[in-house]
């Protein structure tokens, strides 16, 4: 008995712990949010603090992703107005007339990701821009290139040097998959077995040819779907397992369904057997496992694989409570070991690996000067994250 009411105590003080987390990643997002407004007079041209690719406030995905976290936490809804009504013309449609960069590519899926967001702010003022621009994006997405020996997923990007050898990766996932289950949802109010069907084999497809010895899943595949890149990057599998948990979120009930969830179960199973113990984080390369240099552990995948921990936990879809936990620890590492004050008091996020296209060298994923802080893939999971703590310890009492 006296074991019992110690545990009960143990798991409160972890409670009050993981809550004063998220606090503090609550005066993280108020710190961006006030260094940002400064700029909102010269918004088209000025990039975001986030955006370590100075980009300006354009239709780039990690800005969708930075919105997307923003309405998931229920904060700053006046910011991600501002950003869509300034980037977005009356027929919906990226507007370029102030910033030339602020256009939509075809054969890009990372300018799906940003027309996401859109799905959560159908009810809100400006809904009809918004339909426009959602029915926009997915007229295009029926006229991009697809792979037929890569499960007839969508090519990542065309005329790209970056993405020439690899012509699939997993990053892509995120954006362009669950796009066409929230439109079939949402915009034709269908369950169309079509579009299900042929989600579900694009998807199936990564589980059964990407996947490593290990139950992890290589960054990328050549154009002939068998030659992978060996590799295991942290953020792509990050993407992946957010790209599975929204697919399983819109999924109708049935045995896919099912096999999806199981799936899931076995990617997290196998990426938890690399969680660090001490700091709950992954590092930026998580297979082949070996001593290179500046293979960090990493903020913005660890973040994406908490936020689905978590989220998959409070949703039934896993159901031990080890799953809960290994994602309140990865949240803690990150808020414990990469949110820090700098010299003028503000929080700033350290940490996160800025891109990379799919490459076979391990070193190629380590470089030292990738490490950037604030980075926009690593706010957003952040974020969301910080979004389902109160839920996960509100499942884990019942």
């Amino acid at each position: 008995m006296l074991f019992f009411f110690r545990n009960k105590i143990t798991i409160f003080a972890y409670q009050i712990y993981s809550l004063k987390n998220v606090d503090k990643v609550t005066m993280y997002a108020d710190d961006l949010i006030l260094k940002n407004s400064a700029a909102d007079t010269t918004y088209d041209m000025k990039s975001f603090s986030w955006d370590n690719e100075n980009s300006s406030r354009t239709w780039k995905y990690y800005n969708g992703f930075m919105m997307k976290s923003f309405l998931k936490r229920g904060l700053y809804p006046d910011v991600v107005e501002h950003f869509y009504n300034d980037n977005l013309s009356d027929d919906g449609l990226p507007n370029n007339f102030r910033n030339k960069k602020n256009i939509y590519t075809t054969n890009s899926l990372d300018d799906i990701s940003t027309s996401r967001t859109l799905f959560l702010m159908l009810n809100s003022s400006n809904s009809k821009k918004y339909l426009k621009n959602i029915k926009f994006v997915y007229n295009q997405i029926l006229k991009q290139d697809r792979l037929p020996n890569c499960g007839n997923n969508f090519l990542h990007k065309k005329n790209n040097l970056y993405w020439r050898e690899y012509v699939f990766g997993l990053d892509g996932l995120y954006s362009a998959l669950p796009f066409l289950l929230e439109y079939e949802k949402y915009i034709n109010k269908s369950n169309s077995p079509k579009v299900y069907n042929s989600v579900f084999n694009s998807f199936r497809w990564v589980f059964e040819n990407l996947k490593n010895s290990e139950g992890l899943y290589n960054h990328g595949v050549k154009k002939d779907g068998k030659t992978v890149n060996n590799v295991v990057w942290l953020r792509a599998v990050g993407w992946y397992a957010m790209a599975q948990k929204d697919i399983i979120d819109l999924f109708p009930y049935g045995k896919k369904k099912e096999l999806l969830k199981l799936d899931l179960k076995e990617f997290l199973d196998a990426v938890l057997k690399y969680q660090d113990k001490n700091t709950g984080l992954w590092k930026n390369v998580i297979y082949p496992a070996g001593d290179y240099e500046c293979n960090f552990y990493e903020t913005s995948g660890s973040a994406m694989i908490s936020y689905v921990l978590m989220d998959s936990y409070i949703r039934g879809y896993v159901k031990d409570k080890k799953y809960a936990y290994a994602g309140l620890k990865a949240f803690n590492g990150i808020v414990k070991n990469k949110l820090k004050r700098n010299l003028a008091g503000n929080y700033v996020l350290t940490g996160s690996y800025r891109s990379s296209s799919v490459h076979d060298n391990v070193e190629d994923y380590c470089i030292c000067g990738n490490y950037v802080i604030d980075e926009a893939k690593g706010v957003a999971p952040l974020i969301m994250a910080s979004a389902v703590v109160e839920k996960t310890f509100e499942r884990l009492y019942k």
